[in-house]
């Protein structure tokens, strides 16, 4: 039943979303919808978090309805529930355009009412809504280092490479200039797909936030007659593996292979090699896309120096700050805490937001990336705090 529904999902999206004249197709990858989103008011919480809940609310429900659209049939309602949450987490990328029509309280809760135009289209098959996702959070930046081999002999050839590096700047992503890459030095790493904090070291010195580490394998088939040609058969497997360069964590691994034929042997891994890497790019960006908005939710905070009854203090003052989600049990060890936060927000807007607090300790902000913040508390040596 779900190819069923995903058959049915292809045929709101197979229309470029960048076409200047807007035909019929499009206006049924888009709607609008009027959606209305709730957040409560309790005690010590600010109204503009209370907004920013309600309108997050509001855009999930907008989708919700946007989904609606499509439920058109049983088989379709039966399938619903399994990508509902999936896409209700990215909100913001199918939310193209909104208005806010009425915002206030009410009683116990913060209303807000919004008009929004919702992108229908699956987020990995529809460019708009994937560019839309990119203003949103962000992309990280990649880098790719591989290798590529026929059977034991390593090749000097980057096929796969550019295949997959052609699809990732299709679909909007920046890459490190591999001019500035150590081309021996990343092969090596290539060869030892295991050692992530090797393969994370050259990544962050050039600049990336997610190294791709792939290997490529070429293997021959054997030969076979066709119309008179003798045709030469590869099967091409290709492993890649993604890692954060800032924690050095292998966040996912994919896997895929695809077979050519061609009259020459050069010419037959040649065309495995690039079959492959385009087969291989689709998985690669798939889950980047779904690891990077997660992780752009998930930060570190971690706090030297502080007692306990300011880590008490600290993380109270967390909880209540606007774009603050949730703040997980602290761990607390010999003066250092570690607090994990989610959140609509980066590490950098984390940061100076703390910068601002004046009913915590003054902190001075030791280390920054794309996902942690390391502080410690000033002391009375320190510049003072404006």
């Amino acid at each position: 039943m779900r190819k069923i529904f995903f058959k049915i999902m292809l045929l709101f999206i197979l229309t470029h979303p960048f076409t200047k004249a807007l035909s019929q197709e499009q206006e049924l990858t888009y709607k609008t919808v009027v959606a209305e989103g709730v957040s409560a008011l309790v005690p010590g919480k600010q109204i503009d978090r209370a907004y920013d809940e309600a309108l997050l609310d509001a855009k999930r429900n907008a989708i919700n309805m946007g989904l609606g659209i499509l439920v058109n049939s049983e088989t379709i309602v039966n399938n619903y529930e399994l990508i509902s949450d999936k896409i209700l987490s990215q909100s913001s990328g199918y939310v193209r355009h909104y208005d806010v029509i009425s915002r206030g309280s009410d009683g116990d809760l913060y209303r807000v009412v919004i008009s929004a135009e919702v992108a229908l289209a699956e987020l990995n098959s529809d460019l708009l809504a994937i560019q839309l996702l990119k203003q949103e959070k962000g992309y990280p930046r990649l880098m790719l280092i591989g290798v590529e081999k026929e059977g034991d002999e390593q090749k000097s050839s980057v096929t796969v490479q550019t295949a997959i590096e052609d699809e990732l700047i299709k679909k909007g992503f920046d890459l490190v200039d591999e001019s500035q890459v150590e081309i021996i030095k990343a092969r090596d790493i290539a060869l030892h797909p295991d050692d992530h904090k090797m393969a994370a070291a050259l990544g962050q010195r050039h600049g990336a936030e997610i190294i791709i580490v792939f290997q490529a394998m070429a293997d021959y088939e054997g030969a076979s007659d066709a119309y008179g040609l003798s045709l030469n058969s590869y099967r091409c497997t290709v492993d890649a593996r993604m890692i954060y360069t800032d924690t050095a964590d292998l966040f996912a691994s994919v896997s895929g292979s695809t077979y050519a034929a061609a009259e020459g042997r050069p010419a037959a891994i040649r065309l495995s090699f690039q079959k492959a890497g385009k087969k291989i790019s689709s998985l690669i960006i798939e889950k980047i896309l779904q690891n990077w908005q997660e992780r752009k939710n998930k930060i570190e905070l971690v706090v030297n120096g502080i007692t306990y009854e300011e880590m008490v203090l600290i993380k109270d003052r967390l909880q209540i700050l606007r774009r603050v989600n949730a703040v997980g049990a602290p761990k607390f060890d010999q003066g250092v805490a570690v607090f994990h936060i989610q959140g609509d927000m980066s590490a950098e807007e984390l940061a100076k937001k703390l910068m601002e607090q004046k009913d915590i300790p003054s902190l001075e902000i030791t280390g920054l990336s794309p996902s942690r913040v390391e502080t410690r508390k000033m002391t009375s040596g320190n510049p003072p705090k404006e």
